[in-house]
């Protein structure tokens, strides 16, 4: 049922290349204490970059530097940035390397015990916090799981210029497991699925998850997370641009409540934008891939609030 998906002393800092589907991917480690994050640093072809677009891919058990359809489509919201991936901890190059998730049973254990929300957007300030220095602009952009990271850390910091989400779902995450129970399960099944789910979320929200037990690929505190984090305050709070994005023909995550969401969002710095075709890939009913069409209205949204500057 998953979403398809500092007081920090700064220690030092290395380099080295990591093997991955691209080796010209630079793999960077930042020691923060006893703790080692390991990021990616793209660098633009074209002359030395003052601009740094941050992709954040969503919940799959894949390193983000195998995410290549993410990066192939998305790094294209900025052409001429630097791009910054940071690793979801307990996953290396190694994890995804054909493109496609791991199974649950090839999942590693460390990643998926210790996999949360709010490390990921300490990881990302983290790594952010040391390279801001070099940065002019910072954009942030993150689908599905990644949206809500990209939610967090827009509501926490000020140092970011702009921020897109993409297919984020509604207020609550619960919410969204209903709606895609209700699109994907047979009509006579949806009560004792829904039921069944309920029963699975009051034993997280009461810490009866064992640290062996890893429904679809998470373990207590991702989905202790996951059912608590509100996304309405989330927006609320947000500081600069904000563009959320919401494909209506998306069965993975509760549309008709992220609409209801963001009629009630009052905040001047949120854009709304809907595709009213499009499912939670960017694909229409055809199963064509529309994403150049939306990239093109990121990079016009983009141009607007940089003419307001």
């Amino acid at each position: 049922m998953k979403r398809i998906i500092l007081g920090i002393v700064l220690l030092a800092s290395y380099s080295m290349f990591a093997k991955s589907a691209n080796d010209n991917f630079e793999m960077q480690t930042l020691k923060i204490d006893k703790k080692e994050i390991h990021y990616y640093l793209l660098k633009s072809q074209s002359n030395s970059s003052k601009e740094l677009l941050v992709l954040i891919q969503g919940s799959d058990c894949k390193s983000v530097v195998n995410n290549q359809n993410m990066i192939k489509n998305f790094r294209a919201v900025l052409p001429n940035s630097d791009v910054l991936l940071v690793e979801k901890t307990g996953l290396n190059a190694q994890i995804g390397q054909n493109g496609e998730e791991v199974s649950e049973d090839e999942c590693p254990v460390e990643y998926m015990r210790n996999d949360s929300y709010f490390e990921r957007v300490d990881n990302y300030i983290a790594v952010l916090n040391q390279l801001k220095p070099q940065y002019q602009y910072i954009v942030l952009l993150g689908g599905s799981e990644g949206a809500i990271i990209t939610n967090i850390i827009a509501s926490k910091v000020n140092f970011i210029d702009a921020a897109i989400s993409l297919n984020g779902g509604g207020q609550f995450f619960i919410n969204d497991v209903f709606y895609s129970i209700k699109k994907s399960v047979l009509p006579e099944e949806v009560d004792g699925a829904i039921e069944g789910f309920n029963q699975f979320a009051n034993a997280v929200l009461h810490e009866h998850l064992e640290d062996n037990q890893f429904p679809s690929g998470h373990g207590q505190n991702w989905w202790y997370e996951a059912l608590t984090i509100d996304n309405k305050k989330l927006l609320q709070g947000v500081h600069k641009p904000h563009l959320v994005i919401q494909t209506l023909a998306d069965t993975n995550v509760d549309v008709e409540g992220a609409k209801k969401m963001m009629d009630e969002v009052k905040n001047p710095n949120i854009t709304y934008k809907t595709y009213s075709t499009l499912d939670h890939y960017f694909q229409n009913s055809q199963g064509n891939n529309q994403s150049s069409s939306v990239i093109k209205d990121i990079q016009d949204w983009y141009a607007g609030i940089n003419k307001q500057k």
